[in-house]
């Protein structure tokens, strides 16, 4: 993987039902586990207060459209949305083209490609 291709996301999520939660997440993580270019899909919840984050990481651009376009948003999501509130969304690494512009799951902060790294480039 070419660092400067890589696309990275931290999602800051609000759960109100952990059990389903839970649930929903394993099979967004099942689903991942098998498309083609997903680096990194962990999801870090602390149940006591509902708070979690989901790490993703994708190979390139066409890898991160892939998992959009897929099951997980459109048989995980509508289900996923019942259950928690998606807060904010700090994306690194290219920008999608026209992605700025769309409304996506929270208010998104991007970053765009680091300017020093040690992961390469």
């Amino acid at each position: 993987m070419r660092q400067s291709e890589a696309i990275r996301f931290v999602i800051e999520i609000q759960v109100d039902d952990v059990k389903s939660f839970k649930e929903l997440a394993a099979q967004a993580v099942a689903i991942s586990r098998d498309e083609p270019g997903t680096v990194v899909y962990d999801w870090y919840l602390n149940e006591a207060t509902g708070e979690c984050r989901l790490y993703e990481a994708y190979e390139t651009l066409e890898a991160l459209s892939a998992h959009v376009s897929g099951r997980v948003f459109t048989e995980v999501g509508p289900k996923l949305v019942q259950v928690c509130k998606f807060v904010r969304v700090d994306a690194f690494g290219p920008v999608p083209p026209g992605a700025k512009e769309r409304r996506g799951i929270a208010p998104t902060t991007w970053w765009d490609a680091p300017f020093a790294a040690v992961s390469g480039g």
